[in-house]
């Protein structure tokens, strides 16, 4: 949708979710497009901004910073933002006069919130009055065979479709839905011999070997793709009944999307409160729970995930590829046997993890997601993909730091380019700058990385201690280090080996050997 299709900034304060509200500066900048909403309430929440979002945020994390505050509203300017929804009532007091001056002389929407505005309230307003607009669109684009919608609109599964296209046209079908990230094959009768014996991506392989492909477009808004199988002799369908089918199609699609997004808005709108919000009744949050399938006591998980496609490798691959890879992810899920909540926000899917009930503990399952992303990356190669994923943690806290973690993790990843994979417990560093509680995550972080030369059971793990600060302090020359510790060379590189093989590290590695001298510095300073 081009921006001219989306609601302006006008438009939505007039909605009742705004009522209240005031703009201080900017009025005469009302008529900007509003894409989406970002809630980046971080210090770095520059990253995490698009052109034409409408920012939402209470400014916790730079309420107490000069040096921020004033450069807030040329930065948002800066990265083509519509506007910004401020409520300082609660840590800002009173709106600055840094961000009033430079909204008026930048002529930058700014509005104050009300006190009793909630935050998932305005997300959920600004996405219906999109998808009402969508919704339109749609409606009003749509020209094709009558008993083709008539089929459709009547509750026609993918499957059915599917099944339909193959019996018209004799040939053997895969339908792909980007939107949704579905697909769906039927296969004729002429080829059942043809692909027995072969499992489903193997199936679908020889299909699009052996296919004609159509995009399924709708006034330049891509649905998916119609593939099928060639059979020798021309096709039943005709050009304008074709025409007809990959319009009528996108119908099945975006009612579906609809239902989906409708779900996973309200999924994403109580997890949004349940991070955000101060929980008065923990029972009362867990019966609103029991209707998502959720429950608050079991530990969770929080996957963060930036799925492109390469436009060089062609668009119908990439459209195929990402749909196979969302179905091949929740395969995955299944086989460990972890529930999968999947939210779909502006620049990212979020997808919280449980641990299916009677099932094996969740921290398991999570040390296997590495592997499994990594042959993913493989599989699909004509797609872009990173990902981060937090530690696993319990109860309604808990959440709040799933989430810390996942974004943090997820950047960490992008940082380190295309198709990688991170969990938290990777990010070194990084874990110590930014945790919520840095005593216990320095404890942590020195135990993961001295591991056994720290147990108090091993006699010789003091030697080894001492040898590692002595390698760190000559710079790794073993002949020093054996004048000063008194000791033969060949003393050193034993024990060198071993500490090696005790951590699990690399010390010609200068990641690892830096991380591991961190954790060694750390560790003496706490037993001073």
């Amino acid at each position: 949708m081009d921006h001219s299709d989306y609601p302006t900034l006008h438009e939505l304060l007039e909605l009742p979710v705004f009522a209240g509200s005031r703009v201080l500066c900017g009025g005469e900048s009302l008529n900007q497009p509003v894409a989406g909403v970002s809630l980046s309430d971080i210090p770095d929440y520059q990253s995490w901004i698009y052109p034409h979002e409408l920012l939402i945020s209470t400014c916790f994390a730079i309420h107490d910073d000069p040096a921020a505050i004033s450069s807030f509203i040329p930065t948002l300017a800066a990265h083509g933002l519509s506007g910004a929804c401020i409520k300082p009532s609660r840590f800002l007091g009173v709106m600055p006069e840094a961000m009033l001056t430079a909204a008026k002389e930048l002529s930058f929407p700014l509005i104050e919130l009300p006190e009793q505005i909630r935050f998932a309230d305005i997300t959920k307003a600004v996405s219906d009055e999109r998808l009402r607009r969508q919704t339109a669109l749609l409606r009003s684009s749509l020209s094709v065979n009558q008993m083709l919608i008539q089929t459709i609109t009547a509750g026609a599964s993918l499957e059915q479709i599917t099944d339909m296209v193959c019996e018209i046209t004799g040939s053997s079908v895969l339908l792909v839905d980007s939107l949704n990230c579905r697909q769906a094959r039927s296969i004729s009768g002429q080829d059942t011999a043809r692909f027995s014996g072969l499992d489903g991506s193997e199936v679908d392989q020889a299909i699009l070997r052996d296919a004609d492909s159509y995009e399924m477009c709708v006034d330049g808004h891509s649905f998916g793709a119609l593939y099928l199988c060639r059979t020798g002799r021309k096709q039943a369908l005709g050009s304008e009944m074709l025409s007809q089918v990959l319009q009528a199609i996108p119908l099945e699609i975006s009612r579906e999307h609809s239902m989906r997004e409708r779900e996973s808005r309200s999924f994403s709108e109580f997890f949004l409160h349940l991070v955000s919000d101060r929980i008065m009744d923990d029972q009362w949050e867990q019966s609103r729970a029991n209707a998502f399938g959720l429950n608050l006591s079991r530990p969770h998980a929080l996957l963060g995930l930036r799925v492109q496609m390469r436009r060089e490798n062609g668009r119908y691959a990439a459209i195929f590829q990402r749909a196979a890879f969302f179905q091949a992810l929740r395969r995955q899920f299944d086989s460990l046997r972890l529930s999968a909540h999947i939210m779909i926000q502006n620049d990212m899917d979020l997808v919280l993890l449980e641990s299916q009930e009677g099932s094996t503990p969740l921290e398991p399952s999570l040390s296997c997601l590495p592997a499994i992303f990594n042959t993913l990356f493989l599989d699909y190669p004509a797609l872009t993909a990173v990902g981060g994923c937090s530690r696993s943690h319990t109860g309604i806290p808990g959440l709040s730091l799933c989430r810390w973690e996942a974004e943090l993790a997820l950047k960490a990843a992008q940082s380190r380019g295309e198709n990688c994979f991170l969990q938290f417990d990777q990010l070194g560093i990084l874990r110590l700058l930014y945790s919520g509680d840095p005593h216990r995550e320095i404890g942590l972080f020195v135990q993961e990385n001295l591991k056994g030369l720290l147990d108090p059971n091993t006699s010789h793990n003091g030697e080894l201690l001492d040898t590692l600060d002595c390698f760190f302090r000559n710079l790794g020359n073993q002949r020093r280090m054996a004048q000063e510790l008194y000791v033969h060379y060949n003393t050193v590189a034993y024990r060198l080996k071993s500490i090696q093989e005790i951590t699990q590290a690399d010390l010609g590695d200068p990641a690892e050997r830096m991380q591991l001298e961190l954790a060694l510095y750390l560790h003496k300073f706490n037993t001073l």
